[in-house]
């Protein structure tokens, strides 16, 4: 009786966890997939209220990538106050993640109702380069280059931040592999499983396009430190920022051909070599934002569960793999119609966040496969075990009572499990695939004409200043260009 009991409670929590489970799941991925429908068609401000409706019924567990979500669509929609308070709320709940113990999953949580979608959002590391950068960015739209240098310099120790959490986050999922071991009963052997052929053939085969991304150091966004430099050298009050300029323009330059970069790098060099703080000369950076950033979806590997019986030799578990999005960015176009005006100029690749994301996933990934492999493989032993101890407790029972218990342990695990086998799908969607920009000399008339393909130019007036900076976002081919412009250095 006693292990009936144990049965019907186990089952009853099973259940109830696996449509806690389903229905969050669900929540989330068609809140996005509505989001990022209305972003990758321009609707910026419809974005925006969804997700800031969003926002508002999410738990605190997602909360850090819907304030993420909300900032983004915000700035894109032109409302560079409103995102500003909305990056300082995510800015707010990094602080809070950071303030707390780092969640280290032992094998008895995973064992228990768990998977990685259940543990919190707390941002990736090129999350908190971009939150940086993309504030700097708000505050320089409002001409508060003051609060841009200090977010600035925020997005520089967020890299170095990155680095060493990235460690910490390979040496937790050590020692969780070692626990699971460990753990009697419910142990799983991880480093076993790895070494599986049919583990080790999966991996390869669906994360081998994710390592070929690759392209720039760890934890380096090519645009975040290209910004960081032009801005020192914009803004250069002399000393330590004009060798801030140099060595940040230099990094940039490392990472990209693009031409624009080159000559910042040039210039930053000339800067540095004179005496005192050189005057620069006037210049218009086009930057554009274009793209929409890789998603993640569930791919199934089977993997071992080491259980001595020929019934249950391998389970299927579930892995998040990036989704890159096929479609080209267009290039855009900058001229003069004034007369003697120089030639037409076209914006360069500066930096692939495709690259950037996938980087930062394949850092993360072997933790990610250590705890998929031992929640799945405990979770695996604890369904066996179920109905094992069903079958036992029901075996002198009528016929009719051991059919039911047998059905009846059979749907409950297997709902549960289905229901618990999710992979982590999350991952910041409005961020852009790249980053281009164009460099050039403002023309004496001071308007410039922008287009790209499909769409008719676009006439912009630039505003009094010596360094300025007209920024373009586009979500697709055929979406109309969102402009606006800012001023560098006065």
């Amino acid at each position: 009786m006693k292990t009936l009991r144990t049965f019907r409670t186990l089952r009853t929590l099973a259940l109830a966890a696996a449509a806690a489970f389903l229905a969050g799941c669900s929540s989330y991925e068609q809140d996005v997939a509505k989001t990022i429908e209305l972003w990758s068609h321009g609707d910026y401000a419809g974005a925006a209220s969804l997700s800031g409706d969003v926002l508002k019924e999410t738990g605190s567990g997602d909360r850090l990538l819907w304030q993420l979500e909300n900032a983004t669509t915000l700035r894109g929609a032109g409302k560079f106050n409103d995102s500003i308070a909305a990056f300082d709320a995510a800015l707010e709940t990094v602080a809070d993640w950071d303030r707390q113990p780092d969640v280290s999953v032992s094998s008895e949580a995973l064992a228990a109702l768990n998977n990685m979608t259940s543990l919190p959002y707390r941002g990736t590391g090129y999350d908190r380069i971009m939150l940086s950068t993309y504030q700097a960015l708000n505050y320089l739209a409002l001409g508060r280059r003051d609060n841009a240098r200090v977010a600035l310099n925020l997005a520089l120790q967020r890299q170095a931040e990155a680095v060493a959490a990235n460690a910490k986050r390979i040496e937790n999922s050590q020692d969780e592999a070692k626990a699971a071991k460990r753990n009697g009963e419910n142990s799983y052997d991880a480093d076993r499983a790895l070494k599986d052929d049919s583990v080790k053939s999966g991996l390869s085969e669906n994360y081998s396009e994710t390592r070929s991304m690759r392209a720039y150091a760890d934890y380096v966004n090519p645009f975040s430190v290209w910004l960081d430099g032009i801005f020192f050298l914009a803004n250069n009050r002399g000393g330590s920022d004009t060798e801030r300029a140099y060595k940040s323009l230099q990094r940039a330059a490392s990472m990209t051909s693009c031409a624009a970069v080159k000559e910042d790098f040039a210039l930053a060099a000339k800067v540095r070599a004179a005496v005192g703080v050189p005057s620069i000369p006037p210049i218009v950076y086009v930057i554009h934002e274009a793209g929409l950033a890789p998603a993640r979806h569930e791919i199934k590997i089977n993997i071992p569960v080491f259980i001595v019986t020929s019934k249950v030799p391998f389970v299927s578990a579930a892995f998040p793999k990036l989704e890159f999005n096929k479609s080209k960015n267009s290039s855009l176009r900058v001229w003069s119609d004034a007369p003697g005006a120089a030639a037409p100029a076209t914006t360069e690749t500066l930096a692939r966040m495709d690259s950037v994301i996938a980087t930062d996933f394949d850092n993360e990934f072997p933790a990610i496969v250590v705890r998929t492999l031992i929640s799945t493989g405990i979770k695996a032993a604890i369904a066996y075990g179920i109905n094992t101890a069903s079958d036992k407790a029901t075996e002198k029972k009528s016929e009719g009572v051991r059919l039911a218990a047998f059905i009846a342990s059979r749907v409950t695990t297997a709902v549960y499990s289905v229901a618990t086998a999710a992979a982590d799908l999350r991952t910041w969607r409005t961020l852009p695939k790249e980053f281009q920009v164009a460099r050039i000399t403002p023309p004496k008339d001071r308007v410039l004409r922008i287009a790209t393909g499909g769409h008719a130019a676009q006439t912009v007036n630039l505003l009094p200043g010596t360094v300025n900076v007209i920024y373009v976002r586009t979500t697709r081919a055929n979406t109309p260009l969102a402009v606006s412009q800012f001023v560098l250095k006065p």
